[in-house]
């Protein structure tokens, strides 16, 4: 303080005017503290999102990825069997199959308007039975 105060007379600053000047720069100072206590509480408010207080999902921001949830590192493996498992595959279509099985469509609909009889009418469908 000793050493503002030297070069401050030594500035030819009166007295008055330095004494104006110190409270002025009191009542900046007294208007900036609670300023700067206002923006760490409108920060810390930023910072939060419905995964880390009480906010509801909806109201998070639409354009803000979420981290990653998984923490695993890749092994570096290639993806599927392993090298030498012999692999199976379905039979393709055949001509005459071992076995036919007819499912008839029987009994009342539920959803129509006078409830009638479904149409128990044949359809050609074709599908393939895994067997190991």
């Amino acid at each position: 303080m000793l050493e503002q105060t030297t070069l401050t007379h030594s500035l030819g600053i009166p007295d008055d005017e330095l004494k104006r000047l110190r409270e002025q720069v009191a009542e900046q100072t007294a208007l900036i503290d609670p300023l700067r206590e206002r923006i760490r509480e409108l920060e810390a408010r930023l910072a939060k999102d419905s995964h880390n207080s009480s906010r509801p999902p909806s109201s998070g921001s639409p354009f803000k990825t979420p981290p990653p949830r998984s923490q695993r590192q890749p092994s570096g493996r290639k993806l599927g069997a392993q090298p030498g498992r012999r692999g199976v595959t379905r039979s393709s279509w055949v001509d005459h199959p071992d076995q036919c099985v007819i499912i008839p469509l029987m009994g009342t609909c539920a959803g129509g308007r006078c409830g009638t009889e479904i149409a128990a009418t044949v359809l050609a469908e074709r599908r393939l039975i895994y067997v190991s």
